[in-house]
């Protein structure tokens, strides 16, 4: 059978169905961010996704990650075919919540501020409105929500990743708001968090500081070594960093000290050659200072996303089948209130980033149309859990508004929009994409041979190990 005519009647079948069932997709969103649950703590979320699965016929599988009750798998079948995932995240960020008004309104609480009450609602939308249409068409194959909790500094996929959670996968459709509607090959950077903790010796600092062997200037020294190795690394590899202890008081010599950074670069592999060195410096200013040197990575760290070009050309086909959100006079009113005291220039610089040029950015609070730039042979500087993910099979990634043109993630700009109808357009449009692209490579046996071609050359050139011990526990 003709595959556009399918596609075609898909795509009058989705929109019919999204806007059918709009009101509760946006319910949920807002009951997610109205409970704003930090990494490992979202159980109340996860049972608010897990109940729209039951009433909507999926199978549910938890207990999946051992010190990860908050992970689950939702699953829905129409017999053998290709497995297509999806990805949810719903954990906030400590700290960054606001009321939901156009100036900074800080109420104290936790918050959305990367919008994952829109991610996680928008990919479950996605999941059952593709169901509902497999259901009607005879659609053969599977499709699978993967709900990812810890995303924020807890790199819950890739614990996820290494107990086999995502084996079985033909695809991987997934999405983030940000502050454009657009598709994306850039890949992300990699990353790993890891902490030098430094053992001296306390003495009074005034009376015997000869007696004492400061842990504090071991690791202050260890950053000025590292300051100095920057200039002998790739230039793409990030570097930062904070004292997370240094003593107590001034009139003593600090017996414990530690620094903590994250180390970034376009591949795992660099990440890794970047962290043999660092420990050299350790090592060596331990010496220096007659200390000793605790070496403790937090998860591994982050592998690099892994677009698929071939998937992601079809799902830019239909993101623009969809269409971009549309706003209204009063939602423009509100972003640009938003984004009072904010440069054109500024407006600019917060999507070039992504090889996003438009020359009309820097003039609009929200972006309203759809940027046909992928941002191809640039890479995105942000790290995610997502990366080791993408490994697993091909993938394709999209994004789509969740906060006005200026602002980043993270900010409470994102938080407020997040709860709001600005929001709510973006997530849908997302969801109505991806549930549009997995079906898309469902019906397409040629497409899905081309992505799976393009994936494992790319594999076999950089093949993915997963960097966490088989005994480490999430949170540890």
């Amino acid at each position: 059978m003709d595959n556009t005519k399918i596609m075609n009647q898909v795509l009058e079948f989705l929109n019919q169905w999204f806007a059918k069932n709009k009101q509760w997709i946006t319910d949920t969103s807002d009951k997610i961010w109205e409970l704003a649950e930090i990494r490992f703590e979202e159980f109340r979320s996860m049972e608010v996704f897990v109940e729209q699965f039951k009433k909507h016929g999926f199978t549910i599988r938890t207990n999946l990650v051992k010190g990860l009750p908050t992970a689950f798998v939702a699953e829905w079948s129409n017999g053998d075919g290709p497995v297509i995932g999806t990805i949810g995240e719903y954990d906030a960020l400590p700290g960054l919540g606001y009321e939901i008004k156009p100036v900074k309104t800080p109420n104290g609480k936790n918050g959305h501020g990367c919008g994952h009450n829109l991610l996680g609602t928008g990919s479950m939308a996605a999941a059952i409105g593709a169901a509902k249409a497999m259901e009607k068409f005879g659609i053969k194959g599977t499709i699978r929500y993967f709900g990812c909790p810890a995303e924020e500094n807890g790199g819950g996929k890739v614990f996820m990743v290494r107990d086999g959670v995502f084996d079985g996968l033909d695809a991987i459709v997934r999405w983030h708001p940000i502050n454009a509607t657009f598709v994306s090959v850039s890949p992300s950077l990699a990353r790993t968090s890891i902490h030098y903790r430094f053992h001296g010796k306390s003495a009074h600092a005034g009376v015997t500081p000869h007696l004492g062997r400061s842990a504090l200037d071991a690791a202050l020294l260890m950053d000025v070594g590292v300051n100095y190795l920057r200039e002998h690394i790739l230039p793409d590899v990030r570097i930062h960093s904070v004292i997370t202890n240094g003593g107590k008081t001034p009139n003593t010599v600090p017996d414990e000290a530690e620094i903590w950074y994250y180390v970034r670069a376009p591949r795992k592999n660099d990440v890794d050659d970047v962290v043999k060195r660092m420990a050299k410096v350790a090592e060596g200013m331990a010496m220096a200072t007659e200390t000793t040197v605790e070496i403790k990575e937090d998860n591994g760290g982050l592998a690099e996303t892994l677009p698929n070009q071939t998937l992601c050309d079809r799902m830019l086909i239909n993101l623009n089948r969809v269409g971009a959100p549309v706003f209204t006079d009063e939602e423009k009113a509100f972003a640009k209130q938003m984004n009072e005291g904010l440069t054109e220039e500024a407006k600019a610089k917060s999507l070039r980033i992504y090889g996003i040029t438009d020359p009309d950015i820097g003039k609009l609070d929200l972006y309203d149309r759809i940027c046909q730039d992928q941002g191809a042979g640039k890479i995105t500087p942000y790290s995610t859990d997502s990366g080791d993910a993408s490994w697993q099979a091909p993938m394709c990634q999209m994004f789509a508004v969740g906060q006005t043109i200026g602002t980043s993630n993270h900010s409470w700009q994102q938080t407020v929009c997040a709860g709001m109808s600005i929001g709510h357009k973006g997530m849908l449009c997302a969801g109505e994409t991806l549930a549009m692209t997995a079906l898309d490579i469902m019906t397409d046996a040629d497409l899905l041979a081309k992505a799976k071609e393009e994936y494992n050359a790319q594999v076999k050139r950089f093949p993915y190990k997963n960097p966490l011990p088989p005994d480490l526990m999430p949170g540890v």
